[in-house]
C-alpha cells in the first residue's frame, strides 16, 4: 500500500484531491442532472489539492490525538487487527 497523497495540480492522479473531484462530479450530476462543467476545472484542482493537503497535514500534526487504541495480533507478525480513533461525534 502506498502512502496517502494529497495531490497537486501537477500530480493529481491517485490523490485525495482527485477523489474529491470525482465526488464533486458525482454529486453535481445527482443534483444538477448534468456533467460537471469543464469551465473552472483548473481552479477546482487547485482547491481540491489545497484542501486535501490541509486535511492530511492536520491529521499528521494531530495523529497522537486521533489514534485512541491500536490492537496488534502478535501471532500474525504484529498485524493490526483493530484501530480505534478518538473522533468525537458531530
Amino acid at each position: 500500500m502506498s502512502a496517502l497523497k494529497g495531490g497537486t495540480t501537477n500530480d493529481f492522479s491517485g490523490s485525495l484531491a482527485e477523489a474529491m473531484e470525482q465526488a464533486m462530479d458525482k454529486e453535481w450530476q445527482a443534483v444538477k442532472g448534468t456533467a460537471l462543467p469543464s469551465a473552472g476545472a483548473d481552479d477546482r484542482k487547485l482547491l481540491w489539492a489545497a484542501i486535501a493537503n490541509g486535511i492530511l497535514n492536520y491529521l499528521k500534526a494531530h495523529e497522537d490525538e486521533i489514534v485512541k487504541t491500536v490492537t496488534l495480533d502478535s501471532s500474525a507478525a504484529d498485524t493490526v487487527t483493530a484501530l480505534e480513533l478518538n473522533i468525537p461525534e458531530a
